[in-house]
């Protein structure tokens, strides 16, 4: 045998233990990366990139098909994915709309690919504490922003990212505290105070209606996770009084009644404030509906959204996102599309159920976070609600093949 027979029988040995260890020390790029979704687009931009070098250089791309079979919400998410990149051939959208709208759906292509890092309990710790890190972080800034602490800084609300960003993030973070508190851990104190902060925070602070909706039924989805009927009944009547209590004596619920009056001039004979958020959200809904009846089962083609959208929008003003992401899937893709979506939510429902108890009560939580979410906005049109849903559900089915042992 050649020297030079033998060098390459060396390499071919040394591949598996190099795309081990990149799998092993994963952590050095995930974690920065779960990090700077919270903080910075352009940072979490770049380490994305590294991710998907990361997955290719271990080796993973090879093993895609067996990682789809056991995990059906990666496959879901491919076909999703696979179809957005098929649609593309019909329509008129230009090629500059059509690598927009790829490029904003990416996120459907990295759920196959974030789940193989986090089927490693180490990994899944790390990216949790990470999550926990940047929710306080985020929690704590928004705090020192309203009390003026963190300089002039001038915005609509005290938060890094939107007031609706925020209030998503927070509102999670409270079910995350809440099953941390209940489950009677060690930092069982801090995970009450977080809580408590974290729910004056959405209610008082930054007034993102979606979060404080999230909110709630995130509060009632745990107590059926958790208690009997009885804590069940009680929770219900002190959240109701809660909320009754916030509605009638807080100057903070402007909000919501701006959004009730809002709806209800929308619905005069003669729509009034279509210029508010709620006039715009429900002008965007009948635009789209429009956009939807022209092609229902197939759609625009990928990217055909905005141009058709410009073509119909009137005296409205033009928009990418319709703030609701069955919409604007079904005016891309069509009925065949939102199909495809559905079995991609359906998938995080009943695969759920085949997750350890702590897992399932998470990603029941995630999938009530991005149904509610993607009622009145476009989460994986957003970069940010997009990569943060990737990395929740991903890391709540990481545990999916120990659970089937």
């Amino acid at each position: 045998m050649s020297i030079k027979q033998v060098d390459i029988m060396d390499f071919k040995q040394q591949v598996p233990k190099f795309q081990a260890m990149l799998l092993e020390y994963s952590s050095f790029i995930i974690v920065p990366f779960i990090i700077c979704i919270y903080f910075s687009t352009a940072l979490s931009s770049i380490l994305s990139v590294l991710v998907i070098v990361l997955w290719l250089c271990s080796g993973q791309f090879m093993v895609l098909p067996a990682t789809l079979k056991k995990y059906p919400v990666a496959a879901w998410s491919m076909l999703l994915y696979v179809y957005f990149i098929c649609a593309s051939a019909y329509g008129t959208a230009s090629k500059a709309e059509v690598i927009y709208t790829l490029t904003k759906y990416i996120e459907f292509f990295f759920i196959p690919l974030l789940v193989v890092f986090f089927t490693m309990e180490p990994q899944r710790n790390r990216a949790w504490k990470a999550i926990i890190a940047a929710s306080v972080i985020t929690l704590l800034g928004s705090y020192l922003m309203y009390f003026g602490l963190l300089g002039d800084i001038k915005q609509l609300d005290p938060s890094f990212k939107s007031r609706i960003t925020h209030s998503i993030l927070i509102a999670f973070f409270a079910f995350f505290c809440l099953h941390n508190i209940y489950a009677g851990k060690t930092y069982r104190l801090a995970y009450s105070l977080l809580f408590i902060g974290s729910a004056y925070n959405i209610f008082f602070i930054v007034s993102g209606r979606t979060g404080q909706l999230i909110f709630i039924a995130l509060i009632l989805l745990f107590a059926l996770q958790k208690l009997d009927r009885k804590k069940l009944a009680l929770t219900v009547v002190l959240l109701s009084i809660f909320l009754v209590g916030f509605a009638c004596f807080s100057d903070k619920a402007g909000r919501l009644y701006e959004g009730i009056a809002n709806t209800e001039a929308y619905f005069q004979p003669i729509p009034e404030q279509t210029d508010s958020s709620m006039g715009l959200r429900y002008t965007f809904w009948r635009n789209s509906l429009k956009l939807i009846a022209e092609k229902p089962w197939f759609g625009q083609g990928t990217g055909g959204f905005i141009g058709a959208y410009q073509r119909v929008a009137e005296n409205t003003p033009p928009t990418k996102n319709p703030h609701n992401e069955f919409l604007r899937i079904t005016v891309e893709l069509g009925l065949v599309g939102l199909l495809v979506y559905s079995g991609f939510l359906f998938s995080q429902f009943y695969y759920a159920y085949r997750l350890p108890d702590n897992e399932k009560y998470l990603a029941q939580g995630v999938l009530i976070t991005l149904l509610i979410t993607s009622l009145f906005n476009s989460p994986f049109l957003d970069h940010t609600e997009g990569h943060w849903f990737a990395v929740l559900i991903t890391l709540c089915c990481g545990p999916l093949k120990k659970a089937d042992a």
